[in-house]
């Protein structure tokens, strides 16, 4: 399948990843992706002459959710300052800007809706690819430390700078791989590269989404290589752990301690502010205020969020956000469940692991 101009770009911003990057603020930025999806949505408008028809019901709720989050920041009970608030706001931007891309291919404004599946499936295979060159030639990412970011040691992160995230991505692809390629030798390269990622959190989302495509499917067949395939992922995390964690002086029980930690954080944000929450994408200047990290920790990365998505919604939009958030995974589950397999498997993954990273 011949890729559009549209499509090329929005692959390139996927393989981009972090690496450019317009900073805003500290260890906040646009990526390409941001400008390239921001670009299309421009390009979508002007085409439709901003003529937009009724989006459909997972787009609306999103929408619903939008508007839940510009309240809680609009009354959060923080003292931000002017550029606290604007930073907080763009990630909001972010989000519905990503929706309207949504919408705007949907209803047929940007030519892209029969290219998506290449679009996910190169852009996938691209990340996995980079990523095993990276864990090749580039396998200490310890020198990142100064930029924000974990110094991975021996993980493949690809252009994500992160495994967790990189993992997520590489699940999907798997899913798209078997659904429209159904490639071996691409297949094994995404599978190596979500293996050397030695995320848990990705091993499990890919042992959901797998078993729910396969429960889906009704295929017993899928049903036993997803249960091989996931034993291989944790022969391979063992191994790591003992070959490479272990005599590095690596404790990855550590991570599950800052996870607990990041978890405590989050539920003191949404018992303090039960409603409204702290405001959305707030977290950081919430951890301040309420001196619940230390400084290190508040100029990483890692400070922007909590390491569960749904703890992180609930303490930043409180329980109309957290409501309105889950209504809108069901609205995209329900569409999954009558139209599209791929997609419910794989949100179903998402979710899974999103209760030990902000996927």
């Amino acid at each position: 399948m011949l890729l559009s101009i549209h499509s090329i770009l929005l692959t390139t911003a996927i393989l981009a990843g972090q690496l450019i990057k317009l900073p805003i603020a500290v260890n906040s930025g646009s990526t390409l992706l941001d400008l390239v999806v921001g670009g299309l949505c421009l390009f979508g408008i002007w085409k439709s002459k901003f003529q937009l028809n009724k989006p459909p019901i997972y787009i609306l709720t999103g929408f619903g959710f939008v508007v839940i989050t510009f309240i809680s920041l609009l009354l959060t009970p923080l003292n931000l300052s002017n550029p606290e608030r604007l930073i907080s706001f763009l990630y909001i931007l972010r989000f519905g800007i990503y929706l309207l891309l949504g919408w705007l291919i949907y209803q047929g404004s940007i030519p892209l809706k029969p290219k998506i599946p290449q679009v996910l499936l190169e852009s996938g295979i691209g990340l996995a690819i980079l990523g095993l060159l990276q864990l090749i030639f580039l396998p200490n990412l310890g020198f990142l430390i100064s930029q924000g970011w974990d110094p991975h040691f021996f993980r493949t992160a690809s252009t994500f700078l992160d495994p967790n995230f990189l993992g997520a991505y590489l699940v999907l692809t798997l899913l798209v791989i078997l659904k429209i390629k159904n490639d071996k030798i691409f297949f094994v390269i995404t599978y190596l590269a979500l293996l050397t990622t030695f995320s848990r959190g990705a091993y499990l989302a890919f042992l959901v989404s797998f078993g729910i495509f396969s429960i889906v499917k009704k295929s017993f067949r899928l049903g036993v290589i997803t249960i091989l395939l996931f034993t291989g992922l944790m022969l391979g995390f063992f191994t790591y752990e003992h070959l490479v964690a272990t005599p590095r002086g690596v404790d990855r029980t550590k991570s599950a301690e800052f996870r607990l930690d990041s978890w405590q954080q989050g539920l003191h944000m949404f018992e303090k502010h039960p409603v409204l929450g702290v405001g959305f994408n707030a977290y950081r200047f919430a951890l301040k205020e309420y001196n619940l990290a230390d400084e290190q920790f508040i100029g990483s990365h890692g400070a922007t969020s909590n390491d569960s998505s749904l703890l992180f919604v609930a303490a930043t939009t409180g329980s109309l956000g957290l409501l309105s958030y889950l209504f809108w995974l069901g609205t995209c589950c329900w569409y999954g469940w009558k139209k599209n397999p791929v997609l419910l498997a794989g949100l179903l993954g998402l979710i899974a692991q999103s209760f030990f990273a902000n996927t």
